[in-house]
């Protein structure tokens, strides 16, 4: 959880380096990062408990004096307190910790001082302690743990010599320097990074701890800015662009395939209907195929295509369809609207380039849902109407999901007037027609209000905490007050007179994981039996079924994670006070690969009278074992997302891997196929990409202009476009190669819409850093467009397996299409370098 409490820059006359203790310590050397993050955790010996973090509840800072500043830390009741001073002198960053624990039992201390940028360092050495450590250079490792990944023994004073800067971090105690990179901890997940801090300090109520930390960031000399000019060669060809003719993948798998592209049915664009023109067709066939290709007028000379479809007794469960396809017809048959609505956007999906046209495979395809509650859960917020509507449309509905849980609790509701004007709120209206939205697609939308633990939200600017368990940590409310019970069924009422929906969701997950008094089961109990009642009473009044997360009544060795109940008898407890036919959120999310992990929770929720839905996260093994679970047990799924509070395409573009997840759990939900996820036949991630960002293609090769460096003497390399430059053009980054040129301008002779690039970069650098950008310019010198490259959206590192959400990912290259207003005549592209890292390389560039 990030705090934005503070940015301290500090410049004139020091050295280039800055830094700001927004959610812990991070430094630039000559902006780029260097120490990425740093906090720390009171936990109880061997790991039995956590008392607090910094992470989950991020101190405030205040400023001391023009280079001092101060951080007071108080957590667990104020068991728990300290003060983290910063304090800059010159090239030195100065951090003292003075931590204390109030608690009768001795605890300890996990102090991760910083997150070091391992891409800045590991082309550099290491010292410690005057002697030559490990490389930090990538490195194997074969055992689980920390222990191969030290650079050294402990050590008090750590000396990297690297390109970007020289950096030396001293301690008054010595501590650790591990190689985070690929370690198994979420904070290590897809970084470049060293861990540097110590791994258990000793603190008691008579031993406070004092700890000191001295960095000191030596950049060195920038190299001169230059720039390089270079005459394209720019030879006409055919074929810089062909469709891609493959069959395409189907998703989910359907039961029975029995299509045959190679014996297709071509597409003149004429459709006749002899049973009357089958509902759905336009809006479903039409659309989806407009999506996806640029539609020639219909060809006169070709058949008309006789088109039959509607709802029918399949024997298929609700959303299944067949579709059956002749030499001359197309039948779409589906079980209730949901089935024919399914099907007609699998047959837009099944169409193919063939030979210049478009075309269907003949033969029959069956598909038939196993499982018939499959849910997305979302958030909403000012841009989740038009963000989730291009979603659903593209993605989500192709996929076959049928339900959707809307986190919604952050809404400018009318009954809560002292929360008007909290940034990112939703306005009533707009929500209430995004779930009329919801409606008209065919998808049951269910409100998600966090109504006894999380309940951040209703506290924002320190309102209603008189009805907060804890004032001083405001996280749940207190059900003992009378005034918690009028404001819940307040904001349901308001929230239910909006929405009309028929399943409510209450949240009720990690009730007690903040500011709860010494952690006490059973008051925790006593609370939950003096809520439910509460919210059984909202779902009844508003003739809805209840529905909420499952944690908080699960006991250790009720399931493999997530088991939050304390102890059997506080579970028992608890459940016993939820009403019978509850819908549960059985949320775990282990990346566990055994099915039968996820078993025990959801027979025990049946058991005992309730309707579990495996709810699984991002983890590809995650999402395939609970849904098979989910199939075993006969239960529904929900595929979560925790990416902010708000949803748009932001959000969506930085946490695509929660959303590729989508993917796999409409597979695994529908299909309830056992393969293996590396088995796979198609990478989830790019067919998110293609299914969200795709634009209208060309059904016909293009011919255009190929730019080489020189003389073209190498075959072109047979891609979805094609590309050869030579010797690849790149830019400096002080990190990789500081003497290639900050700008290169390609002189060339083209003219075209569509400039096409393969590009990769030197550097790992962080999500949506923008690295580099691409300026046109036309013949009469004027600049035709100017985009930025940001790394993981156009373009990643050819040893970064991640996707690019803008580009195509082809043998590590990054494929990226701009397209220009209109067909125009192109004199120059330049690439400039706007970081220190980077290294943006052009392997090739077609035009056409």
């Amino acid at each position: 959880m990030v705090s934005v409490m503070l940015l301290a820059i500090f410049g004139q006359g020091a050295p280039a380096f800055d830094f700001d203790v927004r959610a812990g310590l991070r430094v630039r050397v000559a902006g780029v990062p260097v120490v990425t993050g740093s906090w720390l955790q009171y936990y109880e010996d061997g790991w039995k408990k956590g008392y607090y973090s910094t992470n989950n509840t991020p101190p405030p800072v205040k400023k001391l004096d023009a280079d001092t500043y101060e951080e007071d830390l108080s957590g667990y009741e104020g068991v728990a307190t300290g003060k983290i001073t910063y304090h800059r002198a010159g090239e030195h960053l100065q951090v003292h910790y003075d931590l204390h624990w109030g608690g009768d039992q001795p605890a300890k201390i996990e102090l991760t001082a910083g997150m070091i940028s391992a891409q800045v360092m590991q082309n550099g050495s290491l010292v410690a302690d005057g002697k030559k450590a490990r490389s930090p250079a990538p490195t194997k490792y074969i055992v689980p743990g920390i222990g191969e990944r030290r650079f050294s023994d402990d050590a008090s004073d750590y000396r990297f010599d690297a390109p970007l800067a020289n950096v030396e971090v001293k301690t008054s105690t010595p501590t650790t320097m591990f190689d985070a990179r690929g370690y198994d901890q979420d904070y290590a997940e897809g970084k470049s990074l060293f861990w540097f801090g110590s791994l258990g300090l000793d603190v008691s109520k008579d031993k406070p701890v004092s700890f000191d930390v001295d960095w000191t960031f030596r950049p060195r000399p920038a190299a001169e800015a230059k720039s390089a000019s270079i005459d394209m060669t720019s030879l006409p060809a055919a074929g810089v662009f062909t469709p891609d003719e493959r069959p395409p993948v189907i998703v989910p798998k359907p039961r029975t395939n029995q299509l045959k592209f190679d014996k297709p049915l071509v597409l003149p664009g004429s459709y006749d209907f002899p049973a009357g023109r089958v509902r759905f067709w336009d809006a479903d066939f039409l659309v989806g195929l407009k999506r996806r290709f640029e539609i020639p007028p219909p060809d006169k000379k070709g058949a008309t295509i006789h088109v039959d479809g509607g709802v029918s007794k399949l024997g298929f469960h609700p959303g299944g369809y067949q579709i059956t396809i002749t030499d001359h017809s197309i039948s779409v048959l589906g079980e209730e609207d949901e089935g024919l609505h399914n099907g007609l956007r699998r047959l837009a999906l099944l169409v193919f380039p063939h030979g210049g046209k478009l075309a269907l495979p003949t033969g029959y395809l069956g598909s038939n849902p196993q499982i018939q509650w499959r849910g997305v859960h979302l958030f909403v917020g000012p841009e989740a109407r038009g963000f989730q509507k291009k979603l659903w449309e593209r993605v989500l509905l192709p996929l076959g999901f049928n339900k959707v849980v809307l986190q919604c609790e952050r809404t400018e509701w009318d009954c809560l007037p002292n929360l008007k004007g909290v940034p990112g709120y939703m306005e009533k209206k707009e929500l209430a027609g995004l779930f009329d939205d919801y409606r008209a697609m065919g998808v049951e939308p269910i409100p998600l209000i966090q109504s006894f633990g999380h309940m951040e939200w209703l506290f924002e600017k320190d309102q209603n905490l008189d009805i907060a368990v804890n004032p001083k940590v405001p996280y749940t409310i207190d059900p003992r007050n009378p005034k918690s019970k009028e404001t819940i069924t307040a904001l349901w009422d308001e929230a239910c007179d909006l929405l009309k929906p028929t399943t409510v969701h209450f949240g009720c997950d990690e009730v007690d994981m903040l500011g709860f008094p010494n952690d006490d089961a059973t008051l925790m109990t006593h609370l939950w039996a003096m809520q439910m009642p509460v919210l059984r009473a909202i779902a009844d009044k508003h003739k809805s079924q209840f529905m909420l997360w499952g944690d908080k009544a699960l006991a250790p060795g009720e399931a493999v994670d997530a088991t939050n109940g304390d102890s059997p008898t506080q579970a028992i407890q608890r459940r016993a006070a939820l009403p019978k036919g509850a819908w549960i959120a059985d949320w775990h999310y282990k990346a566990d690969p055994k099915i039968e992990s996820f078993l025990p929770s959801l027979q025990l929720w049946k058991k005992e009278g309730f309707k579990p839905f495996a709810s699984a996260w991002y983890q590809p093994e995650n999402v395939r074992s609970m849904d098979l679970a989910a199939d075993v047990e006969k239960a529904g799924t929900l595929q979560t997302t925790w990416c902010g509070y708000f949803s748009n395409e932001k959000a969506f573009v930085e946490n695509l891997n929660q959303f590729s997840a989508m993917v796999l759990a409409a597979d695994y939900s529908w299909s309830t196929r056992y393969d293996k996820v590396a088995n796979l036949e198609y990478d989830p991630a790019q067919v998110l990409r293609k299914m969200y960002f795709g634009q209208p293609r060309p059904i016909t090769p293009a011919s255009g202009t190929q730019l080489f460096q020189g003389e073209a003497k190498r075959d072109l390399t047979a891609t979805d476009l094609k590309f050869k430059l030579g010797e690849p053009i790149g830019l400096r980054s002080l990190l990789s190669a500081p003497q290639a040129p900050s700008s290169v301008d390609l002189k060339v002779n083209a003219k075209g819409k569509h400039v096409a690039f393969a590009l990769d970069t030197l550097d790992l650098c962080d999500d949506a850093e923008t690295i580099a950008s691409i300026t046109i310019t036309g013949a009469d010198g004027k600049v035709l467009h100017t985009q930025p490259i940001q790394y993981g959206r156009q373009v990643r590192s050819a040893e970064d397996s991640g996707m690019s959400a803008y580009a195509d990912r082809v043998e590590g290259l990054s494929i990226y299409e701009l397209q220009l207003p209109a067909s125009t005549d192109i004199r120059k592209i330049r690439f400039e370098a706007l970081t220190s890292r980077g290294g943006l390389r052009a392997h090739g560039v077609v035009v056409w």
